[in-house]
């Protein structure tokens, strides 16, 4: 083949995203070589992401449950902003929950000098002292890593997905958030995973972010491996700019086995598929981010927020005794359908919590679900 028609055969080539990876095995190198090369240019460096309109998604479908319907999901979007290193950012988020037949929304709004929260259409705004606890989680959070940098924070929580993501390969080209961007797609090292996982919840301890404490300060090594073993079907897409390699959207998939004791206080759940999901869009865009012009008193809110949880922890003891519904919440006191009880899975709740991280006691505790 002449040098003449190499360079046609090319430029045809590129002149269409469907033949991208025609293109890039035809113009030297491999759609794996490439695809890593830009995963390499997305997860390390600094990205500027002063702004923008940001959507995350978290949504889990059960299979095989009586009582566990689904899909259950938990959303966050909305503007943000930054305001310089250590200073929470202006953000104005609505908060949705979607589980059981039931829908609620939350809204989260800060100008960077005040906090506010929006239920039922009823602004309240945050405690002085409460916000200030959310600027210095922040402020940990953010200190030592690039302003603005996704790939600093991230780094400084312990994730690199270039830790656990696998055989990537071009997928194709996208637009995403008004960004012409390279649809990556890639497989999964759960256990790699895990284990950034398990940095981050360390950091995220030691750094005072708030509601860490609620959280586990690791996961042992026969959980990880446990866990991974027993994952499936892991996969991540990532989109990246054209422009400036900078992370668009990133979605992750994976299926849960579910069996024994779980499955059975599950209404015979037999698996969980767990999707999450990052956009961006109008990245480095002005955002108009305003506080609220009436405020009620915060102290009402509490009140409304106590019924609020009242009410979905009664919708999720019925379906641990296997009579919730979907709908209305009403009903839960009826009897079980199961032979766990709801003072087994008390007991065994307070179990799980004194076990710590105690692989072997967590497994002692799955007999008090029978009461035992």
């Amino acid at each position: 083949m002449s040098a003449r028609k190499a360079v046609a055969r090319c430029a045809f080539a590129l002149l269409s995203p469907a033949f991208v990876a025609v293109a890039i095995a035809a113009c030297g190198g491999s759609s794996s070589d490439q695809a890593t090369s830009l995963l390499k240019q997305t997860f390390s460096g600094t990205h500027s992401i002063n702004s923008g309109n940001v959507n995350v998604a978290l949504i889990l479908n059960p299979s095989g449950s009586s009582t566990l319907k689904g899909p259950i999901s938990l959303t966050l979007g909305g503007p943000f902003a930054t305001l310089g290193g250590g200073k929470v950012p202006k953000s104005d988020f609505n908060i949705a929950i979607s589980a059981l037949g039931h829908t609620g929304q939350l809204g989260i709004l800060s100008t960077g000098t005040n906090g506010y929260v929006t239920l039922n259409g009823t602004n309240y705004q945050l405690p002085a002292s409460t916000f200030q606890q959310l600027e210095q989680s922040f402020s940990s959070l953010t200190s030592s890593s690039g302003r603005g940098s996704s790939s600093g924070t991230l780094g400084k929580l312990g994730i690199n997905p270039l830790h656990w993501l696998v055989n990537p390969s071009i997928a194709g080209n996208d637009t995403v958030g008004g960004a012409s961007t390279t649809h990556i797609r890639a497989g999964v090292n759960v256990l790699a995973l895990l284990s950034d996982l398990n940095t981050f919840l360390g950091k995220a301890s030691s750094l005072g972010v708030s509601g860490a404490a609620r959280l586990p300060s690791s996961i042992s090594p026969a959980t990880r491996t446990r866990i991974a073993n027993e994952v499936k079907q892991p996969r991540v897409d990532v989109w990246t700019g054209n422009n400036d390699k900078t992370l668009r959207r990133i979605a992750i998939g994976l299926t849960v086995p579910v069996t024994g004791q779980i499955s059975s206080l599950l209404g015979g759940l037999n698996a969980a598929q767990i999707s999450f999901s990052l956009q961006y869009a109008d990245l480095n865009q002005p955002q108009t981010i305003v506080a609220p012009k009436s405020v009620a008193p915060f102290q009402q809110f509490q009140s409304k927020l106590q019924g609020i949880l009242s009410s979905i922890q009664s919708a999720l003891g019925g379906v641990a005794t296997g009579s919730g519904t979907s709908g209305s919440t009403t009903g839960t006191n009826a009897s079980p359908t199961n032979t766990t009880s709801a003072g087994s899975l008390s007991n065994y709740s307070q179990c799980l919590q004194s076990a710590g991280n105690n692989v072997a006691k967590m497994q002692q505790c799955a007999a008090l679900l029978n009461g035992k």
